[in-house]
């Protein structure tokens, strides 16, 4: 292991411990309802369609899943910043779709074309363009109800569905409930998350909606133990369903 990635490996293993006892900010008493566009101003933290360091590693397996020109579907796509990238690396034709009317504007000034839908009404999901590949890039997990949601939208997608989700097995998770704390996960608020998954639940779950799973890759997390114990140092999931 090199002195760079020691060092990124000691922190990460901080940041990661630093969370085990402790509870993202948040004050409830301020309301009960999840404010995306709250979610996305701390998500974001100013910096409008930059990338961190964990997007740009799951755009480079994603990349691997698609064509150049392709026509994408960014669901939940915030500012664009990923439809951006995507646009500068391989020519896709991209749109999103987002909740958030406010953040969407910001997508708009980067030359996105933007849809503003509700996606939680399952109805509203019968007017999306068809598109080649359609991704739900953290947003499953934010439903009560993935499987319909995944069942709707698989008819608009002509060549496959990509989604990333978080890795519940993720050691410190595992840890957390050994402390008797449920997982962190959230950001804005406790209510964020609804569903989730470890890789294995990923398998089941596919198979039991009869989906074709192509690909599961487990990134990110902690350097060297994440390629040897994917599943327990591994902190993300991307899936990708060939429709």
């Amino acid at each position: 292991m090199s002195n760079n990635m020691f060092k990124i490996f000691l922190y990460k293993i901080k940041r990661d411990f630093s969370s085990l006892f402790n509870y993202p900010r948040c004050d409830l008493n301020n309301g009960t309802a999840v404010d995306y566009n709250k979610y996305w101003k701390l998500k974001r933290k100013g910096s409008v369609s930059v990338l961190s360091g964990w997007q740009k590693q799951r755009l480079k397996y994603i990349l691997d899943m698609l064509e150049p020109n392709s026509e994408v579907l960014d669901i939940g796509c915030g500012d664009g910043g990923i439809l951006k990238y995507l646009k500068e690396k391989m020519s896709i034709n991209g749109i999103g779709v987002d909740i958030s009317s406010e953040i969407l504007v910001k997508a708009k000034q980067e030359g996105i074309k933007t849809i503003t839908m509700d996606i939680n009404n399952f109805d509203n999901l019968k007017n999306l363009p068809e598109v080649d590949y359609i991704l739900g890039l953290e947003i499953i997990e934010h439903m009560s109800n993935s499987e319909e949601f995944v069942l709707n939208i698989k008819s608009k997608a002509r060549k496959a569905l990509i989604f990333s989700i978080p890795n519940t097995g993720y050691y410190i998770h595992r840890l957390r409930l050994l402390c008797g704390r449920f997982p962190v996960q959230w950001m804005a608020h406790p209510g964020e998350h609804l569903r989730f998954w470890t890789a294995e639940d990923v398998r089941w779950w596919s198979k039991a909606l009869n989906l074709k799973l192509d690909k599961i890759i487990i990134y990110e997390g902690l350097p060297i133990l994440n390629k040897i114990f994917p599943k327990l140092f591994g902190k993300g999931i991307i899936i990708k369903i060939i429709v």
